[in-house]
């Protein structure tokens, strides 16, 4: 478990506390530790405390239902994807909501952003699982989800390389395309319990991603601002279309909501490429653009991967984390993310 927590300026903006600062400590019945030196609220007293100003219950809960899908897609490596996807499931862990990140990608860099070293551990992915359902064999989900923050507010169902090897099997199945979203529906007890389910899609167009983006309503794709990146956003807009037209009569529809990443003000190409992206996609690019920050560089720590994870946790008053943090906030509005079902303000 990661002891992950932040001090007060940034808890009053996570829950939405808009009282005297000297109040807010009275929000959560704890004493601070006689270590710190300063308040700490983690995910758990977040949620706790937006629970509380909502004048619900601490166990408020949400209906069993699968939740949203954040599903970061790019049709090429390279483009941040990985980092914007565990910046952005560590952030709603930080506004409240309960995560479930999915690793997707058999690179697993997903998987190593948090500090898990797939090489030396005994991985049961994704992939695995799906494979016991298509064959009606027995699997225990829980085996596979590894808490990240305390009381399930960001779990992780890790990859290692042999996720590559999901295609395989797939090829052979019947309505492949939505193996994904039958698994999901078939054990909503478990997946139902989380607010958002965040995935790190490969960037290589196959089955395994295509079911991914069969179960998703809209992709959150990542494009960093150089020429190949949108290339490969013209890529992925195809696949969204082929998609769209061979399942149509089944009421399928994907959207794609575009984040555009990488962008330094000093480079000219960083403003071409964005003038690009809003000209051609002027109803799908966020508002939100994250900037090239040396924050994303310092995430992962080549000899003690242990201690690596995302910029929001390292160095969260960076611009990086900033940010992040402003994404996230138009994300919960996107996809309609919500604590205890309650309306997004």
């Amino acid at each position: 478990m990661r002891p992950f927590g932040v001090r007060s300026k940034l808890a009053h903006e996570f829950t939405g506390f808009t009282g005297k600062p000297k109040d807010f400590r009275f929000l959560i019945d704890r004493e601070k530790q006689s270590t710190q030196y300063h308040n700490i609220y983690y995910a758990d007293d977040i949620r706790y405390i937006r629970l509380k100003l909502m004048n619900l219950p601490p166990d408020a809960d949400r209906k069993r239902r699968i939740p949203p899908i954040i599903n970061c897609r790019m049709s090429k490596g390279g483009v941040g994807k990985t980092v914007i996807c565990g910046n952005v499931a560590a952030t709603l862990a930080m506004f409240g909501h309960r995560v479930l990140m999915i690793d997707g990608d058999p690179q697993a860099s997903l998987t190593g952003l948090f500090g898990i070293n797939w090489a030396n551990e005994n991985i049961n992915h994704i992939g695995e699982l799906m494979y016991r359902f298509h064959r009606k064999e027995s699997f225990y989900i829980e085996t596979a989800i590894r808490p990240i923050y305390n009381n399930h507010m960001l779990d992780l169902i890790a990859s290692d390389i042999t996720l590559a090897n999901t295609d395989t099997w797939l090829m052979g199945s019947t309505n492949r395309e939505f193996l994904f979203k039958k698994f999901l529906d078939a054990n909503v007890d478990v997946f139902g319990r989380y607010d958002v389910i965040v995935i790190d899609s490969a960037p290589s167009t196959n089955l395994l991603t295509n079911a991914f983006m069969c179960a998703s309503q809209k992709i959150l794709a990542v494009v960093w601002l150089d020429g190949q990146s949108l290339k490969a956003m013209q890529v992925l807009a195809s696949n969204v279309a082929e998609l769209n037209s061979a399942f149509s009569e089944l009421g399928f529809h994907l959207d794609v909501h575009i984040v555009a990443n990488g962008y330094h003000p000093s480079y000219s190409s960083c403003k071409d490429a964005l003038t690009t992206l809003a000209s051609n996609y002027p109803d799908q690019l966020s508002d939100i653009v994250i900037p090239h920050a040396s924050s994303f560089m310092r995430q992962v720590e080549l000899y003690k991967e242990e201690q690596s994870g995302p910029a929001i946790e390292r160095e969260p008053n960076s611009t990086a984390a900033r940010a992040v943090i402003d994404l996230t906030k138009s994300l919960v509005k996107e996809y309609d993310i919500r604590i205890a079902d309650q309306p997004v303000i």
